[in-house]
């Protein structure tokens, strides 16, 4: 395992600043990363440095794969928020990298958060499709799948070393009937609209017909919080169209709340840092 540590220097928001805020957590071999306290009282956490899916939007992956995080690394970004004086109610393991890519340390991480009595979300792409069904059983919390697409054309374009679509979509109709009804209820499907991408009448039917299979499954329908030289944008009228719309045909779907709405709690925008100085020590 490796060492850990962070910078004391890099400190979390003072109390009296904005209830949602990123911060940096400094790993021993020069990596930064970065969490997201929600003022809702979630405390979002990452689970590499990096990530290997290279989704066009996301500012998490810009710079690929570095390395796994360890439980223990996990927990220091709990930790680190702890020392501010704030303790969350909930974790949600949905920052930068994908935890099913990860999920040894990932499993250990929430296993050892359930006998704490503190409960764990997973925001996933469900790209280790065999990992999902125990993921789902484990996550008491809830499980949020990120297709953001509802045709598999758009989820290669959106997701390019994702799942296989169909394949994923088809392990959820076996997992569906598997499940109770309260298990169904805590898991999310995520649809971030992208304009002029995946929100077009076609996507609609298309999102319409696949989340009337799975009628218990909530559909988030997530806006796109800006990142730098990333050219993609949410239409807002668009994405209240679209709600009213699958509302109206009995589907369970909400828009973003106000936290995520903030830009310090986008989906996407957490960056890994300090590569330069990692990379000239490892260089030396």
């Amino acid at each position: 395992m490796i060492p850990i540590s962070y910078d004391q220097r890099m400190e979390i928001p003072t109390l009296a600043h904005s209830p949602n805020f990123k911060y940096p957590v400094v790993l021993n071999d020069g990596l930064v990363i970065e969490a997201v306290y929600y003022g809702s009282g979630t405390l979002c956490i990452s689970s590499q440095a990096g990530c290997a899916l290279a989704c066009p939007f996301c500012a998490s992956g810009s710079q690929g794969l570095k390395r796994q995080l360890t439980a223990a690394e996990m927990q220091l970004q709990l930790e680190k928020l702890r020392q501010s004086g704030r303790d969350p109610r909930r974790l949600t393991i949905s920052g930068i990298g994908e935890p099913l890519h990860n999920w040894e340390n990932v499993r250990s991480f929430m296993v050892d958060r359930h006998k704490q009595g503190l409960g764990v979300s997973v925001t996933t792409t469900g790209v280790v499709i065999r990992y999902l069904e125990e993921l789902i059983n484990l996550a008491g919390n809830g499980v949020m799948i990120s297709l953001h697409a509802a045709r598999p054309e758009i989820h290669r374009q959106l997701i390019p070393n994702g799942p296989d679509f169909r394949l994923l979509c088809a392990e959820i109709e076996r997992i569906y009937p598997l499940l109770s009804r309260r298990q169904r209820r805590k898991i999310g499907i995520n649809y971030l609209l992208f304009s002029g991408v995946n929100d077009q009448k076609d996507d609609l039917l298309a999102l319409q017909k696949l989340m009337q299979h799975w009628q218990d499954f909530t559909l988030h329908l997530l806006r796109y919080n800006p990142v730098a030289e990333m050219d993609f944008h949410s239409n807002p009228d668009k994405m209240d169209q679209w709600h009213d719309h699958l509302q109206e045909k009995g589907i369970s779907v909400r828009r973003p709340n106000r936290w995520r709405n903030s830009a310090e709690g986008g989906c996407g925008t957490l960056f890994l840092r300090g590569l330069d100085r990692n990379e000239e020590r490892n260089s030396a």
